[in-house]
């Protein structure tokens, strides 16, 4: 049979205010003790027997046990005398406890998977507990832990910690594994004597192994006013349900290097890591909105020899502190170590390898994608770089480029994000904001639409069209459709090979080509797209396979998709048209080029000559469209942090 033992004989003088002379564990939440829930949480895990050491208001808990004892399980209290502290209390009933016991404080409200916890614990043997951490907002005064690589505790950092130092935003949650055995030396002990700040350094600096489980699930302490409010806001609003790793969690992939820190070259020491403005900010959003944050980042300076894994723990470290002072963290952080190339003075030679971990293989997020039962359905990946974007894709999950860092202009892979935008804080801001509207306004769009119709995105340059184009595909997939987008900037000529006026920029011979060998397969095909290079202005043929069938929903965009409606035969064709606000357009256009490299005056000439040979050309297909559309944008907003 499983034990549990729920330390209840805490004074709750912080509750004082609220809950009287009533011991806090049967403080009211949702219109159950908290205790109740406890009990309930251990019976739904299997946990047969539960020891609730109590002092402090005793005959109250025992008196609520015996009249509420209907729990289907043992519910024992056992009065341990004057207060020892949270180990003095355990080790004073050693002879009662099981070999193996799970150990919860009576003032924190959870909803905790401790079936895959225990599991965990008896799959290391050799360890005499097991502790339960998870990352918060604020582990600047917090309890923390340091752990090695493979989570074997090296040390405890209690509050209040060191303004110089950096940890990892590992915070210990007062739940606990423990194997009754390795208590007994301490059986004798003096009291008070508390786990996390006396037992179990004790036990490290003898030479215990103890081990940290890391999850992102609820557990919250509710022994002040304040907290016992969230808690209770929290279950209401059915957030401590969904936190649960037992329920799909939705998840936000954040590359690293110049996503969330400058990317100065390959850091290798904490010195030179630095967060871009904004990054704190927009993981916070993502913390409130109960996005699982994780790190997904390829560092090669391991195997090249330029750092060590320890090294690169510190890096991290700060990163996890820098974020935590600004009331931010990240669910977890998954990284390569390997570089397939050799040469590098020092390198590791065995890291020198081909891995599945390696970005885009897709090995860091299915190993998260099992770790934190993740729906891809409802995650996105974040990134800087044409990897990040092929990583996306070939998980199966939606992509959004940051134009921080390489800005996608690196062109190691041909491919094409979902969305873009300048920056992390900005992605935050789409996802969180923009883009549930945008959504609806995309199923509104498309209501009609059905299997192997085509629909026509157009509008003049950098007014949104790819973004409707990707928000149409997105909602098609929801509703079990298959769709493809085409967009036509894919037969953008190479420079040198232009014609006049914007129909001149396009190889439209080529496209009309395509776009009928599409429109009129009669069997699922795989086609060859091309790619066009926007920093080298060179096509590259060949680049992205697609496959299609009669039933898929072709998503034609671009500037002059209003033109191919021709090939479409009658009631299959849906067309649109994106407006925008010129001013707007003409911040856009300029900041694209400029990112490019180009200087302002150059770029504003750029916008002139769109002006000229675009602008009218594709304001006249207007009025083709079935319907136009002006998007809500993101609106600029002074990220903090």
């Amino acid at each position: 049979m499983m034990q549990a033992v729920v330390l209840a004989g805490g004074l709750g003088t912080r509750l004082r205010s609220r809950i009287g002379d009533l011991p806090k564990s049967l403080a009211n939440i949702g219109g159950k003790p908290l205790l109740e829930h406890q009990i309930l949480l251990a019976k739904q895990h299997g946990i047969e027997r539960i020891l609730i050491l109590v002092n402090h208001a005793a005959e109250q808990i025992v008196e609520f046990c015996n009249q509420r004892g209907n729990w289907g399980i043992e519910v024992r209290c056992v009065d341990d005398g004057a207060p020892r502290g949270t180990a003095g209390a355990v080790l004073s009933v050693l002879d009662l406890l099981d070999e193996d016991f799970l150990t919860i404080y009576g003032d924190t409200m959870l909803d905790v998977d401790l079936t895959r916890f225990k599991c965990f614990h008896e799959k290391h043997e050799a360890a005499a507990a097991t502790v339960f951490t998870h990352p918060n907002d604020h582990p600047h005064d917090s309890d923390l832990i340091e752990t090695s690589e493979d989570g074997v505790v090296t040390a405890f950092h209690p509050y209040p910690h060191d303004p110089g130092c950096f940890y990892p935003n590992k915070v210990s949650a007062a739940l606990y594994y423990i194997r009754r055995q390795a208590l007994l030396p301490w059986r004798a002990a003096a009291t008070p004597l508390d786990f996390g700040k006396d037992l179990f350094p004790e036990m490290l600096r003898a030479g215990a192994e103890i081990r940290s489980y890391s999850s992102p699930e609820y557990i919250k302490d509710a022994g002040t006013p304040a907290r016992l409010d969230k808690v209770c806001a929290d279950l209401a609003s059915g957030r401590i349900a969904r936190a649960s790793l037992a329920s799909p969690q939705k998840a936000v992939f954040l590359d690293r290097d110049g996503c969330i820190n400058v990317d100065d070259g390959h850091i290798d020491r904490p010195e030179r890591f630095e967060l871009i403005k904004g990054a704190a900010a927009a993981i916070a959003c993502f913390n409130q909105a109960e996005y699982r944050t994780i790190v997904v980042t390829n560092q090669p300076v391991v195997a090249r020899g330029d750092c060590s894994v320890r090294d690169l723990r510190r890096i991290h470290d700060k990163m996890e502190t820098e974020l935590g002072r600004r009331g931010a963290f990240v669910d977890a952080i998954y990284y390569c170590p390997h570089h397939p190339d050799r040469g590098f003075a020092g390198e590791v030679e065995a890291l020198k390898v081909h891995c599945e971990c390696r970005k885009p293989a897709t090995g860091l997020v299915d190993q998260a994608v099992e770790a934190f039962n993740i729906d891809r359905r409802q995650s996105w990946v974040i990134g800087d770089s044409s990897t990040d974007i092929a990583l996306a894709k070939r998980s199966g999950i939606r992509s959004i480029l940051v134009e921080t860092g390489a800005g996608g202009l690196d062109s190691k892979y041909h491919v094409m994000p979902d969305y873009t935008v300048p920056d992390l804080f900005e992605a935050a801001t789409f996802i969180l904001t923009v883009h549930p509207t945008l959504v609806d306004t995309a199923s509104d769009l498309i209501a009609h639409v059905e299997p192997g119709d085509v629909c026509f995105v157009a509008g003049l340059s950098r007014s949104g069209k790819s973004v409707l184009s990707s928000a149409i595909a997105e909602v098609l997939r929801g509703r079990g459709f298959d769709a493809q987008v085409v967009a036509l900037d894919r037969w953008i000529r190479s420079a040198a090979d232009r014609e006049a006026t914007v129909m001149g920029r396009y190889d439209m011979n080529e496209i009309r080509k395509v776009v009928s060998r599409l429109v009129g397969v009669r069997s699922r095909e795989t086609l060859d797209l091309p790619y066009y290079e926007k920093l080298s202005r060179v096509s590259h043929p060949r680049s992205e396979k697609i496959s299609i069938s009669p039933e898929t929903v072709l998503v034609v965009e671009g500037a002059v998709a209003l033109s191919l409606s021709d090939l479409v035969p009658p009631g299959r064709a849906h067309t649109f048209f994106v407006d925008i606000d010129e001013e707007l357009r003409r911040h856009r256009v300029t900041r694209e080029y400029s990112r490019r490299g180009v200087d302002r005056e150059a770029a504003a000439r750029i916008y002139s000559s769109r002006q000229e040979d675009e602008t009218p050309i594709v304001l006249a297909s207007r009025a083709s469209a079935n319907q136009c559309v002006r998007l809500r944008v993101i609106e600029p907003i002074e990220a903090v942090g």
